[in-house]
């Protein structure tokens, strides 16, 4: 073989015009594939040697020539060709330079459908844990500042609206619970990619009977697939790493927003470090929470990704297409932009600090214990609920107009709207007993929100 000729350059595809050689090449994309590429192909050549179709002496020149290769690429010493496509036949030609004829002979038995394929699953495989301890890192931040803020008190929200009293630590384990949804969310994609594609070829399966267990013992996967047609034509684990992803989106973008608007100068609640905020051009007494919306803009992004691939990869009938060659732009794009928005948003959670000082006088000017008023004549008094709510809400309504939050309300006053009501309404009004007030066990009470911190320090291993 001429090593400046294309490898697959024979009297089938040899007059390719240079404009489809550039339009059909993946290498600028799949060239991320290389370390997939080099263990799919040593484990392939094991399995050619048990069949004696590869010399234990030319399987040790070989794994050597692959191992060089992988060594010139960690020192970035090795240049793509666009006329050999993509990875695989990159690679190949990388091996044929180094080692001669007896590189010819990897393909035997393989196709690049079933290659393609297999490399995939181990980068989303891999992909899909480096995530994960993203993922981790993160939940860190959070519980870390959840263990700060265990008695801090916020308003919790409804509609933006102050709605009751509730812990910043109990807010912030929220996202903890998502996030750990997250996480199982990867291992179920990991779980469902865990098939090895090799020995389907192109789509019939392999003429050589190829050792699938020595196959999937040198790339950790516990399977082979069933079919060889399925094998080559799945893609459906690509769309569990990108709904996965989009999840894990969705729960950064729903805290990015949240924090925007507690960085606010009306609500006060949240203060974002200066590493991660930025001056206006014109405007020198502001900074903006540009990383968080950052965040919030490519989350959404993300989120978009599996339509995007659903659209490629639908109304295909079986079974492989050029079409899925750009199924990796698309995964490599979502991996890199959501671990991105996660390294970040682990940072700022880090870096910055929450206020403590104003979300009870927040709680306090908003009625925020209105519930528990209403709950004191139900408790206290036998007084209906629906009775009861009518009767706080006027107290309300009264509180708005004298300019009053309901502690300074005197007794007599609270007796025009219901005489049977007495001091201990005040026990009921204060915020602080709100929270301890709350019985069941995913409530914002103290002792139960301690308890979860402690449920997630042994689960994050934090010592």
């Amino acid at each position: 073989m001429n090593k400046k000729s294309k490898i697959l350059s024979t009297t089938i595809n040899r007059n390719t015009s240079t404009l489809m050689d550039d339009f059909n090449s993946s290498i600028d994309i799949d060239k991320r594939l290389i370390e997939e590429d080099i263990a799919v192909t040593s484990a392939h050549v094991k399995a050619l040697t048990k069949l004696k179709i590869i010399s234990k002496k030319e399987a040790l020149t070989i794994q050597k020539g692959l191992i060089s290769i992988l060594n010139d690429h960690k020192k970035g010493k090795l240049k793509f060709s666009k006329k050999n496509e993509d990875i695989h036949m990159n690679v190949e030609s990388f091996l044929y330079e180094k080692i001669g004829e007896v590189a010819n002979k990897i393909h035997t038995g393989r196709s690049r459908n079933d290659q393609v394929a297999t490399d995939t699953r181990l980068w989303t495989i891999k992909a899909s844990k480096n995530l994960k301890n993203e993922i981790k890192k993160l939940m860190r931040s959070i519980l870390d500042q959840a263990q700060t803020n265990e008695k801090t008190i916020i308003p919790g929200f409804t509609h933006l609206q102050v709605a009751q009293p509730i812990s910043l630590a109990h807010h912030l384990i929220a996202y903890l619970e998502m996030f750990k949804r997250d996480l199982d969310y990867f291992d179920f994609c990991k779980e469902k990619t865990d098939e090895n594609v090799l020995g389907s070829a192109a789509l019939a399966g392999s003429n050589y009977n190829l050792d699938l267990n020595l196959l999937n013992k040198n790339l950790n996967f516990t399977k082979s697939k069933n079919n060889s047609m399925d094998g080559v034509s799945d893609r459906d684990f690509c769309i569990y790493f990108l709904h996965a992803s989009s999840l894990t989106a969705t729960h950064l973008s729903k805290l990015s927003s949240e924090l925007v608007i507690w960085s606010s100068n009306f609500m006060k609640l949240f203060n974002i470090s200066n590493q991660y905020s930025t001056g206006s051009s014109i405007m020198p007494q502001k900074r903006n929470p540009d990383s968080l919306e950052l965040i919030r803009a490519k989350t959404n992004t993300i989120r978009i990704k599996s339509l995007e691939f659903s659209n490629i990869i639908s109304n295909l009938p079986l079974t492989y297409f050029k079409d899925f060659q750009e199924d990796k732009r698309i995964i490599f794009d979502c991996y890199d932009e959501l671990l991105s928005c996660l390294k970040v948003m682990q940072d700022v959670i880090k870096k910055s600090n929450f206020e403590q000082s104003v979300g009870r006088d927040i709680n306090n000017n908003y009625y925020a214990t209105a519930t528990d008023l209403a709950d004191y004549l139900v408790i206290e008094k036998k007084i209906t609920f629906r009775d009861s709510y009518k009767i706080i809400a006027d107290i309300v309504s009264y509180a708005q107009q004298h300019n009053k939050n309901l502690s300074e309300i005197k007794i007599d006053e609270y007796q025009k709207f219901q005489k049977v009501i007495d001091k201990n309404i005040y026990k009921y009004v204060d915020v602080d007993k709100s929270l301890s007030r709350k019985k069941t066990s995913m409530s914002t009470n103290p002792k139960e929100v301690s308890r979860m911190i402690k449920k997630y320090l042994k689960f994050l291993n934090v010592k």
